[in-house]
């Protein structure tokens, strides 16, 4: 998906309560790695786990990539992110990853973080900003990115193993998804660039 358009209007101001940090390759594995499985686990995601903490820890310093942390403030919560690769504005800039735990869906702060992170993004003029989405992640992903102005570009099927049975993740993430059988491959349908 792709959009080369700021969405309007301005972001929101952040609602008591909640606040947005802005990481610019501040972050470590260490440090960013209970938030990453928090959100990600329950959608099998499992690129990212296939670098080693090392490798993590290089790709997150780089001064390039910028996350976006939702933080509830009263007990110092994370409740999501907006990783961004920032690093060529001619090329383009690629969200990298976004989404919220799974108990702060539903209430506008997807929505928030957002549209704070692609404004942040905006200001340093990318030719556009780029995101994948799969069959993996919320139903309502292409309608959410479709709402900020992301268009569908294209559509592959990618097959992987199943990372609850590779040991990547416990067997117990996404129970909504079924498990693959030790023989076989999880397709997946990436909606793309």
């Amino acid at each position: 998906m792709v959009s080369d358009r700021q969405p309007e209007p301005p972001p929101p101001p952040v609602p008591e309560g909640f606040g947005l940090v802005r990481h610019e390759g501040t972050l470590t594995w260490a440090t960013f790695a209970p938030l990453f499985h928090a959100v990600g686990n329950p959608w099998l995601w499992r690129d990212r786990l296939l670098r080693s903490p090392s490798e993590q820890d290089a790709h997150l310093s780089d001064p390039g990539i910028v996350v976006h942390i939702l933080r509830r403030d009263t007990d110092a919560t994370d409740l999501g992110f907006c990783e961004m690769d920032c690093r060529d504005p001619a090329a383009g800039f690629r969200v990298l990853y976004f989404g919220l735990v799974p108990e702060a869906i539903g209430g506008g702060l997807g929505r928030l973080l957002f549209i704070h992170a692609l404004h942040d993004a905006w200001r340093r003029d990318p030719a556009c900003i780029r995101l994948d989405t799969c069959t993996h992640d919320h139903p309502r992903a292409v309608a959410f990115y479709q709402g900020f102005g992301f268009t569908v570009t294209g559509r592959r099927v990618v097959e992987a193993d199943d990372p609850r049975l590779t040991g990547l993740l416990p067997r117990e993430a996404a129970p909504h998804i079924p498990l693959a059988l030790l023989s076989e491959r999880s397709p997946t349908l990436r909606t793309d660039q």
